[in-house]
């Protein structure tokens, strides 16, 4: 029976980093595709998101030459993630869309809220958020909530408190999303309204 080599500092290192290395290089590979898988899963959400707020749209761009810093200015304690325009099966110029997050109870709310060509609200979808289950979540799931948005006109927002219906238990939710659709009435205000359509980055 032959003995076994004896051990050495050498070996032993080089047996821990082959075996670091692997695992690196295996958690690198499973990474990459997770963040791939989460990234198409993000892409899907938003669009399903931006058909929803203007339902004729059939091609949204993104606005490339829309100052992302300035609108978060304009926007004031809510974020600003996109802007797009969206065009009808005519390709036809029908609106914007405009992601943003507003902070609710239990952090940041991912939405995104359509304006038609006059800058009324067309539509606002929630796209992700951590709020309250069976209170928070009723921005979601209480059809009636965010639709008391629709029609509302950007100026008629910025220049008076327009009342809304608020939720129960839940007001920092609800005020969160309001937050949120006066943002981006004023950032059509500020930023879309004297401004035409060019091309972007298709959705």
């Amino acid at each position: 029976m032959m003995d076994r080599a004896p051990s050495t500092p050498f070996r032993m290192v080089l047996t821990v980093f082959l075996t670091c290395l692997i695992s690196a290089t295996a958690l690198t590979f499973t990474y990459e595709a997770t963040r791939e898988r989460i990234a198409a899963q993000e892409r899907e959400m938003e669009r399903r998101a931006l058909t929803a707020v203007l339902t004729e749209g059939a091609r949204f761009e993104r606005l490339e030459d829309i100052d992302l810093d300035r609108a978060a200015e304009v926007a004031g304690d809510v974020s600003v993630a996109g802007v797009w325009s969206a065009f009808d099966a005519n390709d036809a110029f029908i609106g914007y869309a405009v992601r943003c997050a507003p902070r609710g109870y239990g952090g940041p709310i991912e939405m995104i809220v359509g304006l038609d060509r006059d800058g009324k609200v067309a539509g606002v979808n929630i796209i992700t958020h951590d709020e309250t289950p069976g209170l928070g979540t009723k921005i979601i799931t209480e059809p009636w909530f965010l639709q008391q948005f629709i029609g509302w006109e950007a100026l008629e927002i910025q220049t008076a408190v327009r009342g809304y219906d608020t939720i129960t238990g839940a007001t920092k939710s609800a005020d969160a999303i309001r937050a949120g659709v006066v943002a981006v009435s004023r950032i059509y205000e500020e930023l879309l309204a004297e401004i035409d359509s060019g091309d972007g980055e298709e959705q």
